[in-house]
Protein backbone atom coordinates (compact mmCIF):
# COMPACT_ATOMS: atom_id res chain seq x y z
CA UNK A 1 0.00 0.00 0.00
CA UNK A 2 1.26 3.45 -0.88
CA UNK A 3 1.75 5.35 2.44
CA UNK A 4 1.51 8.68 0.62
CA UNK A 5 -2.08 7.88 -0.31
CA UNK A 6 -3.16 7.88 3.34
CA UNK A 7 -4.45 11.23 4.55
CA UNK A 8 -3.16 12.85 7.76
CA UNK A 9 -5.18 12.25 10.93
CA UNK A 10 -8.37 14.26 11.41
CA UNK A 11 -8.47 16.63 14.37
CA UNK A 12 -11.96 16.11 15.74
CA UNK A 13 -11.85 17.04 19.41
CA UNK A 14 -15.55 16.61 20.06
CA UNK A 15 -15.77 13.18 18.52
CA UNK A 16 -15.31 10.04 20.54
CA UNK A 17 -12.21 7.96 19.82
CA UNK A 18 -14.15 5.44 17.77
CA UNK A 19 -15.80 8.20 15.76
CA UNK A 20 -12.42 9.78 15.04
CA UNK A 21 -11.00 6.45 13.91
CA UNK A 22 -14.04 5.88 11.68
CA UNK A 23 -13.58 9.35 10.14
CA UNK A 24 -9.94 8.53 9.39
CA UNK A 25 -10.86 5.20 7.78
CA UNK A 26 -13.36 6.98 5.52
CA UNK A 27 -10.81 9.66 4.61
CA UNK A 28 -8.23 7.00 3.77
CA UNK A 29 -10.71 5.16 1.55
CA UNK A 30 -11.53 8.39 -0.31
CA UNK A 31 -7.84 9.29 -0.68
CA UNK A 32 -7.13 5.85 -2.14
CA UNK A 33 -9.80 6.42 -4.81
CA UNK A 34 -12.30 4.06 -3.17
CA UNK A 35 -10.94 0.78 -4.65
CA UNK A 36 -13.79 -1.61 -3.81
CA UNK A 37 -12.50 -5.01 -2.69
CA UNK A 38 -9.05 -3.80 -1.68
CA UNK A 39 -7.90 -4.62 1.84
CA UNK A 40 -7.17 -1.48 3.81
CA UNK A 41 -5.17 -3.45 6.37
CA UNK A 42 -5.28 -6.26 8.90
CA UNK A 43 -6.48 -5.58 12.42
CA UNK A 44 -2.88 -5.41 13.65
CA UNK A 45 -1.93 -2.95 10.89
CA UNK A 46 -4.96 -0.79 11.57
CA UNK A 47 -4.23 -0.72 15.31
CA UNK A 48 -0.75 0.58 14.59
CA UNK A 49 -1.86 3.06 11.92
CA UNK A 50 -4.64 4.70 13.93
CA UNK A 51 -3.02 4.41 17.34
CA UNK A 52 -6.15 3.23 19.18
CA UNK A 53 -7.03 0.28 21.36
CA UNK A 54 -8.54 -2.91 19.95
CA UNK A 55 -11.91 -2.06 21.54
CA UNK A 56 -11.94 1.42 19.95
CA UNK A 57 -10.92 0.06 16.55
CA UNK A 58 -13.64 -2.58 16.59
CA UNK A 59 -16.22 0.07 17.46
CA UNK A 60 -14.95 2.20 14.57
CA UNK A 61 -15.20 -0.79 12.24
CA UNK A 62 -18.82 -1.30 13.29
CA UNK A 63 -19.52 2.28 12.27
CA UNK A 64 -17.93 2.00 8.82
CA UNK A 65 -19.63 -1.37 8.28
CA UNK A 66 -22.97 0.27 9.07
CA UNK A 67 -22.16 3.01 6.56
CA UNK A 68 -21.07 0.41 3.98
CA UNK A 69 -17.63 1.98 3.66
CA UNK A 70 -15.73 -1.18 4.60
CA UNK A 71 -16.28 -4.58 6.21
CA UNK A 72 -14.03 -6.84 8.23
CA UNK A 73 -13.16 -10.17 6.62
CA UNK A 74 -12.03 -12.80 9.12
CA UNK A 75 -9.53 -15.61 8.64
CA UNK A 76 -6.28 -15.97 6.66
CA UNK A 77 -5.79 -13.15 4.18
CA UNK A 78 -8.51 -11.20 5.88
CA UNK A 79 -8.67 -7.60 6.99
CA UNK A 80 -10.77 -4.49 6.50
CA UNK A 81 -12.11 -4.72 2.94
CA UNK A 82 -13.32 -1.57 1.17
CA UNK A 83 -17.03 -1.87 0.45
CA UNK A 84 -19.49 -0.23 -1.95
CA UNK A 85 -22.23 1.95 -0.41
CA UNK A 86 -25.46 1.88 -2.38
CA UNK A 87 -28.56 4.01 -2.33
CA UNK A 88 -30.36 1.59 0.00
CA UNK A 89 -27.72 2.46 2.59
CA UNK A 90 -29.13 5.99 2.44
CA UNK A 91 -32.86 5.36 1.90
CA UNK A 92 -33.44 3.56 5.21
CA UNK A 93 -31.86 6.25 7.42
CA UNK A 94 -33.70 8.98 5.47
CA UNK A 95 -37.03 7.32 6.20
CA UNK A 96 -36.11 6.91 9.86
CA UNK A 97 -35.22 10.58 10.11
CA UNK A 98 -38.30 11.87 8.28
CA UNK A 99 -40.44 9.70 10.51
CA UNK A 100 -38.78 11.16 13.61
CA UNK A 101 -39.30 14.76 12.53
CA UNK A 102 -42.87 14.11 11.38
CA UNK A 103 -42.25 15.19 7.78
CA UNK A 104 -45.45 15.48 5.78
CA UNK A 105 -46.28 14.53 2.22
CA UNK A 106 -46.56 18.25 1.44
CA UNK A 107 -43.01 18.84 2.73
CA UNK A 108 -41.63 16.04 0.55
CA UNK A 109 -43.40 17.36 -2.56
CA UNK A 110 -42.30 20.92 -1.85
CA UNK A 111 -38.70 19.68 -1.70
CA UNK A 112 -39.17 17.66 -4.87
CA UNK A 113 -40.45 20.78 -6.63
CA UNK A 114 -37.35 22.76 -5.63
CA UNK A 115 -34.90 20.09 -6.76
CA UNK A 116 -36.67 18.77 -9.86
CA UNK A 117 -37.34 22.24 -11.22
CA UNK A 118 -33.58 22.76 -10.94
CA UNK A 119 -33.01 19.39 -12.63
CA UNK A 120 -35.23 20.32 -15.59
CA UNK A 121 -33.47 23.67 -15.96
CA UNK A 122 -29.97 22.14 -15.91
CA UNK A 123 -30.95 19.25 -18.18
CA UNK A 124 -32.14 21.73 -20.81
CA UNK A 125 -28.76 23.46 -20.65
CA UNK A 126 -26.77 20.22 -20.98
CA UNK A 127 -28.69 18.54 -23.76
CA UNK A 128 -26.58 16.36 -26.05
CA UNK A 129 -27.35 13.61 -28.53
CA UNK A 130 -27.20 10.75 -26.01
CA UNK A 131 -29.49 12.61 -23.61
CA UNK A 132 -31.87 13.42 -26.45
CA UNK A 133 -32.02 9.73 -27.37
CA UNK A 134 -32.69 8.74 -23.74
CA UNK A 135 -35.58 11.22 -23.45
CA UNK A 136 -37.15 10.07 -26.70
CA UNK A 137 -36.79 6.42 -25.68
CA UNK A 138 -38.47 7.14 -22.33
CA UNK A 139 -41.43 8.80 -24.06
CA UNK A 140 -41.77 5.84 -26.45
CA UNK A 141 -41.76 3.43 -23.50
CA UNK A 142 -44.37 5.49 -21.67
CA UNK A 143 -46.57 5.68 -24.75
CA UNK A 144 -46.41 1.89 -25.10
CA UNK A 145 -46.99 1.37 -21.36
CA UNK A 146 -43.55 -0.21 -20.95
CA UNK A 147 -41.59 1.83 -18.38
CA UNK A 148 -40.64 0.17 -15.10
CA UNK A 149 -42.10 3.08 -13.17
CA UNK A 150 -44.02 6.19 -14.13
CA UNK A 151 -41.29 8.50 -12.77
CA UNK A 152 -38.62 7.12 -15.09
CA UNK A 153 -38.35 10.43 -16.98
CA UNK A 154 -37.58 12.21 -13.70
CA UNK A 155 -34.66 9.87 -13.02
CA UNK A 156 -33.29 10.20 -16.55
CA UNK A 157 -33.47 14.00 -16.44
CA UNK A 158 -31.58 13.91 -13.13
CA UNK A 159 -28.92 11.74 -14.77
CA UNK A 160 -28.61 14.33 -17.55
CA UNK A 161 -27.42 16.91 -15.02
CA UNK A 162 -24.32 14.79 -14.24
CA UNK A 163 -24.72 16.06 -10.69
CA UNK A 164 -24.54 13.27 -8.05
CA UNK A 165 -26.36 15.41 -5.47
CA UNK A 166 -29.39 15.96 -7.68
CA UNK A 167 -29.42 12.34 -8.84
CA UNK A 168 -29.36 11.10 -5.24
CA UNK A 169 -32.08 13.36 -3.89
CA UNK A 170 -34.41 12.89 -6.87
CA UNK A 171 -34.14 9.13 -6.41
CA UNK A 172 -34.60 9.32 -2.63
CA UNK A 173 -37.58 11.68 -2.65
CA UNK A 174 -39.31 9.77 -5.43
CA UNK A 175 -38.95 6.56 -3.43
CA UNK A 176 -39.98 8.20 -0.17
CA UNK A 177 -43.09 9.59 -1.87
CA UNK A 178 -44.27 6.01 -2.34
CA UNK A 179 -44.43 5.49 1.42
CA UNK A 180 -47.14 8.15 1.63
CA UNK A 181 -49.02 6.75 -1.33
CA UNK A 182 -48.62 3.15 -2.44
CA UNK A 183 -51.85 2.27 -4.24
CA UNK A 184 -50.93 1.29 -7.84
CA UNK A 185 -54.61 0.70 -8.67
CA UNK A 186 -55.19 4.48 -8.43
CA UNK A 187 -52.95 4.97 -11.45
CA UNK A 188 -55.63 4.29 -14.02
CA UNK A 189 -54.93 4.40 -17.77
CA UNK A 190 -56.41 7.92 -17.79
CA UNK A 191 -54.04 9.09 -15.05
CA UNK A 192 -51.06 7.56 -16.84
CA UNK A 193 -52.05 9.28 -20.09
CA UNK A 194 -52.26 12.64 -18.30
CA UNK A 195 -48.86 12.05 -16.71
CA UNK A 196 -47.45 11.11 -20.11
CA UNK A 197 -48.78 14.33 -21.65
CA UNK A 198 -47.12 16.34 -18.87
CA UNK A 199 -43.87 14.45 -19.46
CA UNK A 200 -44.11 15.18 -23.18
CA UNK A 201 -44.42 18.89 -22.39
CA UNK A 202 -41.39 18.85 -20.07
CA UNK A 203 -39.40 16.81 -22.59
CA UNK A 204 -40.30 19.20 -25.41
CA UNK A 205 -38.96 22.13 -23.39
CA UNK A 206 -35.74 20.26 -22.57
CA UNK A 207 -35.27 19.14 -26.17
CA UNK A 208 -35.80 22.76 -27.28
CA UNK A 209 -33.02 23.76 -24.84
CA UNK A 210 -35.45 26.11 -23.07
CA UNK A 211 -34.45 26.00 -19.34
CA UNK A 212 -37.10 28.43 -18.10
CA UNK A 213 -39.97 26.61 -19.79
CA UNK A 214 -38.65 23.21 -18.67
CA UNK A 215 -38.47 24.45 -15.07
CA UNK A 216 -42.00 25.90 -15.14
CA UNK A 217 -43.55 22.81 -16.72
CA UNK A 218 -41.85 20.55 -14.17
CA UNK A 219 -43.26 22.67 -11.34
CA UNK A 220 -46.78 22.49 -12.77
CA UNK A 221 -46.48 18.74 -13.27
CA UNK A 222 -45.35 18.11 -9.70
CA UNK A 223 -48.07 20.37 -8.32
CA UNK A 224 -50.67 18.38 -10.28
CA UNK A 225 -49.17 15.08 -9.09
CA UNK A 226 -49.26 16.29 -5.48
CA UNK A 227 -52.91 17.33 -5.82
CA UNK A 228 -53.82 13.94 -7.30
CA UNK A 229 -52.04 11.97 -4.56
CA UNK A 230 -53.58 14.07 -1.76
CA UNK A 231 -57.05 13.22 -3.07
CA UNK A 232 -56.55 9.44 -2.94
CA UNK A 233 -58.16 7.50 -0.05
CA UNK A 234 -54.96 5.52 0.61
CA UNK A 235 -52.80 8.63 0.95
CA UNK A 236 -51.38 9.67 4.33
CA UNK A 237 -49.83 13.02 5.21
CA UNK A 238 -47.44 11.40 7.69
CA UNK A 239 -45.39 8.25 7.44
CA UNK A 240 -46.71 5.09 9.02
CA UNK A 241 -44.08 3.38 11.17
CA UNK A 242 -45.07 -0.19 10.27
CA UNK A 243 -44.66 0.54 6.55
CA UNK A 244 -41.68 2.87 6.65
CA UNK A 245 -39.61 0.61 8.89
CA UNK A 246 -39.78 -2.43 6.62
CA UNK A 247 -36.13 -3.27 5.98
CA UNK A 248 -35.09 0.25 6.91
CA UNK A 249 -32.13 -0.73 9.04
CA UNK A 250 -31.20 -4.30 8.19
CA UNK A 251 -31.67 -7.95 9.05
CA UNK A 252 -28.82 -8.74 11.47
CA UNK A 253 -29.89 -9.44 15.04
CA UNK A 254 -28.69 -6.11 16.43
CA UNK A 255 -30.13 -4.17 13.52
CA UNK A 256 -33.45 -6.04 13.73
CA UNK A 257 -33.69 -5.28 17.46
CA UNK A 258 -32.86 -1.62 16.77
CA UNK A 259 -35.77 -1.57 14.34
CA UNK A 260 -38.10 -3.13 16.93
CA UNK A 261 -37.04 -0.65 19.61
CA UNK A 262 -37.54 2.21 17.20
CA UNK A 263 -41.01 0.92 16.34
CA UNK A 264 -41.84 0.84 20.05
CA UNK A 265 -40.67 4.44 20.47
CA UNK A 266 -42.66 5.69 17.49
CA UNK A 267 -45.71 3.54 18.13
CA UNK A 268 -46.06 4.70 21.73
CA UNK A 269 -45.52 8.35 20.81
CA UNK A 270 -42.51 8.75 23.10
CA UNK A 271 -40.97 12.21 23.23
CA UNK A 272 -37.29 13.15 23.68
CA UNK A 273 -36.13 12.48 27.23
CA UNK A 274 -38.68 9.75 27.95
CA UNK A 275 -37.52 6.44 29.44
CA UNK A 276 -37.63 3.39 27.15
CA UNK A 277 -36.37 0.79 29.62
CA UNK A 278 -33.46 -0.50 31.66
CA UNK A 279 -30.93 -2.79 29.98
CA UNK A 280 -32.10 -5.90 31.85
CA UNK A 281 -35.75 -5.09 31.16
CA UNK A 282 -35.15 -4.65 27.43
CA UNK A 283 -33.13 -7.87 27.25
CA UNK A 284 -36.00 -9.79 28.83
CA UNK A 285 -38.72 -8.02 26.83
CA UNK A 286 -37.07 -8.76 23.49
CA UNK A 287 -35.38 -12.08 24.41
CA UNK A 288 -32.03 -10.61 23.44
CA UNK A 289 -28.54 -11.17 24.75
CA UNK A 290 -26.58 -8.29 26.22
CA UNK A 291 -24.31 -8.25 23.15
CA UNK A 292 -27.24 -8.01 20.72
CA UNK A 293 -28.95 -5.31 22.78
CA UNK A 294 -25.78 -3.24 22.97
CA UNK A 295 -25.31 -3.54 19.22
CA UNK A 296 -28.90 -2.31 18.77
CA UNK A 297 -28.28 0.56 21.17
CA UNK A 298 -25.16 1.57 19.21
CA UNK A 299 -27.28 1.85 16.07
CA UNK A 300 -29.98 3.85 17.86
CA UNK A 301 -27.37 6.15 19.36
CA UNK A 302 -25.69 6.60 15.99
CA UNK A 303 -28.98 7.74 14.45
CA UNK A 304 -29.80 9.89 17.50
CA UNK A 305 -32.95 7.87 18.17
CA UNK A 306 -32.15 6.89 21.75
CA UNK A 307 -29.25 7.12 24.18
CA UNK A 308 -28.12 4.72 26.92
CA UNK A 309 -27.30 6.28 30.28
CA UNK A 310 -25.14 4.25 32.64
CA UNK A 311 -25.25 4.06 36.44
CA UNK A 312 -28.11 4.40 38.95
CA UNK A 313 -31.31 5.61 37.31
CA UNK A 314 -29.84 4.77 33.93
CA UNK A 315 -31.30 3.00 30.93
CA UNK A 316 -32.37 3.78 27.40
CA UNK A 317 -33.89 7.23 26.84
CA UNK A 318 -35.41 8.78 23.70
CA UNK A 319 -33.09 11.32 22.07
CA UNK A 320 -34.01 14.49 20.20
CA UNK A 321 -33.93 14.05 16.39
CA UNK A 322 -30.56 14.96 14.89
CA UNK A 323 -29.59 14.70 11.23
CA UNK A 324 -25.83 14.53 11.90
CA UNK A 325 -25.42 10.78 11.35
CA UNK A 326 -27.71 10.81 8.32
CA UNK A 327 -25.83 13.78 6.89
CA UNK A 328 -22.58 11.84 7.25
CA UNK A 329 -24.03 8.76 5.53
CA UNK A 330 -25.24 10.85 2.60
CA UNK A 331 -21.95 12.73 2.38
CA UNK A 332 -20.08 9.41 2.29
CA UNK A 333 -22.33 8.09 -0.48
CA UNK A 334 -21.87 11.25 -2.54
CA UNK A 335 -18.10 11.28 -2.10
CA UNK A 336 -18.07 7.73 -3.45
CA UNK A 337 -20.07 8.97 -6.45
CA UNK A 338 -17.43 11.60 -7.21
CA UNK A 339 -19.21 14.71 -5.98
CA UNK A 340 -17.14 17.87 -6.39
CA UNK A 341 -17.30 21.57 -5.48
CA UNK A 342 -19.00 22.45 -8.77
CA UNK A 343 -21.86 20.04 -8.04
CA UNK A 344 -22.38 21.45 -4.56
CA UNK A 345 -22.27 25.04 -5.80
CA UNK A 346 -24.83 24.30 -8.48
CA UNK A 347 -27.30 22.77 -6.03
CA UNK A 348 -26.69 25.33 -3.29
CA UNK A 349 -27.51 28.24 -5.57
CA UNK A 350 -30.94 26.86 -6.49
CA UNK A 351 -31.55 25.65 -2.95
CA UNK A 352 -30.64 28.87 -1.13
CA UNK A 353 -32.72 31.01 -3.49
CA UNK A 354 -35.73 28.72 -3.02
CA UNK A 355 -35.27 28.88 0.75
CA UNK A 356 -35.16 32.68 0.72
CA UNK A 357 -38.36 32.78 -1.36
CA UNK A 358 -40.14 30.50 1.10
CA UNK A 359 -38.90 32.33 4.18
CA UNK A 360 -39.90 35.69 2.69
CA UNK A 361 -43.37 34.30 2.01
CA UNK A 362 -43.84 33.26 5.64
CA UNK A 363 -44.08 35.06 8.96
CA UNK A 364 -40.54 36.45 9.04
CA UNK A 365 -41.08 39.20 11.65
CA UNK A 366 -41.86 36.51 14.22
CA UNK A 367 -38.39 35.09 13.54
CA UNK A 368 -36.55 38.41 13.88
CA UNK A 369 -34.99 37.46 17.22
CA UNK A 370 -33.72 34.13 15.86
CA UNK A 371 -32.19 35.87 12.82
CA UNK A 372 -30.46 38.42 15.04
CA UNK A 373 -29.12 35.65 17.29
CA UNK A 374 -27.67 33.74 14.33
CA UNK A 375 -25.91 36.85 13.01
CA UNK A 376 -24.53 37.55 16.47
CA UNK A 377 -23.37 33.95 16.92
CA UNK A 378 -21.52 34.00 13.60
CA UNK A 379 -19.78 37.21 14.60
CA UNK A 380 -18.77 35.82 18.00
CA UNK A 381 -17.58 32.29 17.19
CA UNK A 382 -17.10 32.25 13.41
CA UNK A 383 -19.07 30.83 10.52
CA UNK A 384 -17.89 27.21 10.68
CA UNK A 385 -18.36 26.77 14.42
CA UNK A 386 -21.79 28.36 14.10
CA UNK A 387 -22.61 25.84 11.35
CA UNK A 388 -21.43 22.95 13.55
CA UNK A 389 -23.83 24.18 16.22
CA UNK A 390 -26.60 24.70 13.61
CA UNK A 391 -26.72 28.36 14.58
CA UNK A 392 -25.39 29.87 11.34
CA UNK A 393 -27.47 32.20 9.18
CA UNK A 394 -27.95 29.84 6.23
CA UNK A 395 -29.00 26.89 8.41
CA UNK A 396 -31.44 29.12 10.29
CA UNK A 397 -33.12 30.17 7.05
CA UNK A 398 -33.54 26.50 6.11
CA UNK A 399 -35.12 25.86 9.52
CA UNK A 400 -37.49 28.80 9.04
CA UNK A 401 -39.03 27.08 5.99
CA UNK A 402 -40.57 24.60 8.48
CA UNK A 403 -39.84 21.89 5.91
CA UNK A 404 -37.66 19.14 7.46
CA UNK A 405 -37.07 17.44 4.10
CA UNK A 406 -35.79 20.66 2.54
CA UNK A 407 -33.73 21.35 5.65
CA UNK A 408 -32.12 17.91 5.36
CA UNK A 409 -31.09 18.51 1.73
CA UNK A 410 -29.69 21.89 2.76
CA UNK A 411 -27.68 20.42 5.64
CA UNK A 412 -26.08 17.78 3.41
CA UNK A 413 -25.06 20.36 0.81
CA UNK A 414 -23.73 22.69 3.52
CA UNK A 415 -21.74 19.83 5.07
CA UNK A 416 -20.10 19.03 1.75
CA UNK A 417 -19.69 22.71 0.92
CA UNK A 418 -17.63 23.25 4.07
CA UNK A 419 -15.62 20.09 3.37
CA UNK A 420 -14.61 21.25 -0.10
CA UNK A 421 -14.11 24.84 0.99
CA UNK A 422 -11.65 23.69 3.66
CA UNK A 423 -9.72 21.62 1.15
CA UNK A 424 -9.58 24.43 -1.42
CA UNK A 425 -8.68 27.04 1.19
CA UNK A 426 -5.75 24.94 2.40
CA UNK A 427 -4.39 24.70 -1.14
CA UNK A 428 -5.14 28.29 -2.21
CA UNK A 429 -4.93 31.26 0.20
CA UNK A 430 -7.10 33.29 -2.19
CA UNK A 431 -10.03 30.97 -1.44
CA UNK A 432 -9.79 31.76 2.27
CA UNK A 433 -10.39 35.40 1.42
CA UNK A 434 -13.86 34.49 0.18
CA UNK A 435 -15.05 33.90 3.76
CA UNK A 436 -13.69 37.06 5.34
CA UNK A 437 -16.08 38.28 8.06
CA UNK A 438 -15.74 41.82 6.73
CA UNK A 439 -17.39 40.65 3.51
CA UNK A 440 -19.75 37.88 4.66
CA UNK A 441 -21.28 39.59 7.71
CA UNK A 442 -22.56 42.62 5.71
CA UNK A 443 -23.93 40.24 3.06
CA UNK A 444 -25.85 38.24 5.67
CA UNK A 445 -27.08 41.45 7.27
CA UNK A 446 -28.32 42.74 3.91
CA UNK A 447 -30.26 39.54 3.20
CA UNK A 448 -31.72 39.58 6.72
CA UNK A 449 -32.81 43.22 6.39
CA UNK A 450 -34.58 42.47 3.10
CA UNK A 451 -36.36 39.48 4.66
CA UNK A 452 -37.41 41.42 7.75
CA UNK A 453 -38.92 44.18 5.63
CA UNK A 454 -40.77 41.61 3.49
CA UNK A 455 -38.89 42.46 0.27
CA UNK A 456 -38.67 39.05 -1.35
CA UNK A 457 -37.17 40.23 -4.63
CA UNK A 458 -34.40 42.15 -2.88
CA UNK A 459 -33.66 39.22 -0.57
CA UNK A 460 -33.31 36.88 -3.56
CA UNK A 461 -31.02 39.29 -5.43
CA UNK A 462 -28.83 39.75 -2.37
CA UNK A 463 -28.60 36.02 -1.74
CA UNK A 464 -27.63 35.39 -5.36
CA UNK A 465 -24.93 38.06 -5.19
CA UNK A 466 -23.64 36.62 -1.91
CA UNK A 467 -23.41 33.09 -3.34
CA UNK A 468 -21.59 34.31 -6.43
CA UNK A 469 -19.14 36.33 -4.34
CA UNK A 470 -18.27 33.38 -2.08
CA UNK A 471 -18.05 30.66 -4.74
CA UNK A 472 -14.42 29.48 -5.21
CA UNK A 473 -15.08 28.94 -8.92
CA UNK A 474 -15.58 32.69 -9.38
CA UNK A 475 -12.00 33.43 -8.46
Amino acid sequence: MNPLAIAPPIDSRRAKLAGRAAEQIITDVVELGWPVGQILGSEAELLERYGVSRAVLREAIRLVEHQRVARMRRGPGGGLVIDEPDIDTVIGPVILYLLRVDATLDAVFDTREVLEALVAEIAAKRLDESAMAAIRQTLREESAGEPIHYRLLHARLAAMTHNPVLELFVEILNRVSNYYFSDPSALSPKVRRESHRAHEGIAAAVLAANPGLARDRMRRHLAAEADFIRDQPATVQRLDASTALAGAIGDKRGEALARDLFADIIGSGMRPGEFVGAEATLMARHSASRAVLREAVRILEYHQIALMRRGPGGGLFVAAPDASALTDIMAIYLRRRGVGPQHIGEVRTGLELAIVERVAGGSVPASADAIERSLRTESEIGFYRAFQQRNDFHSLLATLTANPALELVHRVTMRLSWLFFSQLAEADPAVRELSRPTDVEPAHRGIADALLTGDRELAVIRMRSHLEATAPSTR
